[in-house]
């Protein structure tokens, strides 16, 4: 009888196998790391506002419905994603413009089994536009996101983000222009980050400031949600 492996190794094998994740946290120091992203993820980054300007539904507050009955209820997950599906992924990059390379989505793609290689199927045939799958996601997307076939343009062709992905060459939130930590830009820097955190759970009548602490970093860092800031020129 083979022993069984552990989902998260299962998961993230093609980057262990690649020598990025060289210790893999514990279910605990994910769920820390969680927490401690939680309040990026939920905020959108306000340089990326720009590109939903003069469609329809292009504001956050009434795009985010459409994006969500398209991805599902994994639309609502905030965590790593590794228990997202890889359909709702590959909505999600297509429904939701990226500033730079989309690091930990295609990330996630990866650890799905043929993940990419449906992603540059999916992309194409959107581009295509031709089967009435694509036609239907092509009029919701547009609601969104004007010129949205310049966007997935970007996924395919030898230098596309999908090619580099396959190639492993990511690059870091810095070199890709984008104002997000680089534990938090993807997700091997999430799962090496979690490893750094403590793997003893503190006793219950600490738990309540560890978490607080955890959730309040970028509030320290003098953040706010990027929702709510007023446009800046760049």
């Amino acid at each position: 009888m083979k022993p069984k492996t552990d989902p998260i190794e299962r998961r993230l094998r093609v980057f262990c196998d690649a020598g990025l994740i060289p210790t893999l946290p514990t279910a605990w120091q994910i769920q820390q790391g969680e927490l401690e992203m939680l309040p990026y993820v939920i905020s959108t980054d306000a340089t990326m506002e720009e590109r939903y300007v003069g469609a329809l539904l292009g504001h956050p507050w009434l795009r985010q419905p459409l994006i969500a009955s398209q991805v599902g209820r994994d639309h609502f997950r905030t965590g790593s994603g590794l228990e997202c599906r890889l359909e709702s992924v590959c909505a999600h990059l297509h429904f939701t413009f990226h500033q730079g390379m989309p690091v930990f989505d295609l990330q996630l793609v990866q650890t799905h089994p043929d993940g990419l290689t449906r992603l540059r199927r999916q992309t194409e045939e959107l581009i295509e536009n031709r089967s009435a799958w694509a036609k239907r996601r092509n009029r919701l997307v547009g609601l969104i996101l004007p010129r949205a076939a310049e966007y997935y343009a970007d996924f395919l062709g030898p230098e596309g983000t999908i090619a580099r992905a396959e190639r492993f060459e990511y690059p870091s939130a810095t070199e890709a222009g984008v104002a997000f930590p680089d534990e938090f830009f993807s997700l091997v820097g999430f799962i090496n980050h979690c490893a750094t955190l403590s793997s003893e759970r503190p006793a219950w009548p600490q738990l309540p400031a560890h978490v607080l602490g955890l959730l309040g970093r970028r509030f320290r860092e003098g953040k706010r949600f990027g929702w709510f800031q007023p446009h800046e020129a760049q």
